[in-house]
């Protein structure tokens, strides 16, 4: 099983991440977009996991989800892996809330050597580089300011599909400490 553990966007989120892609795609590129149902910002990439492991993972989403309490974040404007002038996946960074999705990361034993850039997927490039019209329409789309209440955690299991990948949630887990004013 490809695992990993993710928020999951709410329906203002994929709603409005919906008329990104919508107005992307007008603009011309050769991307393999995301399906607005499978929208999330991961916050550790588990990989190939024996589903004997399972009990293990869910255990540490538990104390994780039980040390943090319910939080905004805020997804900004759009930005591209590599860069918004070779973008090869174009995404939706997140203006505000990143310190606690980070803090949430760690808590969830996420190890890597790249920094920590937490983002919402909206497509991937397949083969021929982005046109001059999509990288424009990428850098001229106004920042979304949507805020989302983050109040729980999803492990997704990841399965190659004829489109890329399909997800499935297989738990979602509520945070529950305490908010403190």
């Amino acid at each position: 099983m490809r695992l990993f553990i993710a928020v999951s966007a709410d329906e203002s989120v994929k709603a409005a991440a919906s008329e990104a892609v919508a107005r992307l795609k007008r603009a011309g590129g050769d991307y393999r977009w995301v399906d607005p149902r499978d929208m999330h910002t991961t916050l550790r990439f588990i990989g190939e996991t024996p589903e004997a492991r399972l009990p293990e993972i869910l255990a540490l989403m538990s104390r994780a989800a039980a040390r943090t309490a319910p939080f905004e974040i805020v997804y900004g404007g759009l930005g591209a892996f590599e860069s918004l002038e070779d973008p090869r996946v174009a995404w939706i960074s997140l203006s505000a809330g990143v310190e606690k999705l980070e803090a949430l990361a760690r808590l969830l034993g996420r190890e890597e050597p790249r920094p920590f850039l937490p983002h919402l997927t909206l497509g991937r490039r397949r083969r021929e580089p982005a046109p001059p019209s999509f990288t424009r329409a990428l850098r001229e789309m106004p920042a979304l300011g949507l805020r989302c209440l983050v109040e729980k955690i999803a492990l997704y299991v990841s399965r190659p599909a004829p489109f890329g990948h399909a997800y499935e949630i297989l738990e979602e887990i509520p945070l529950s400490a305490p908010t403190t004013a």
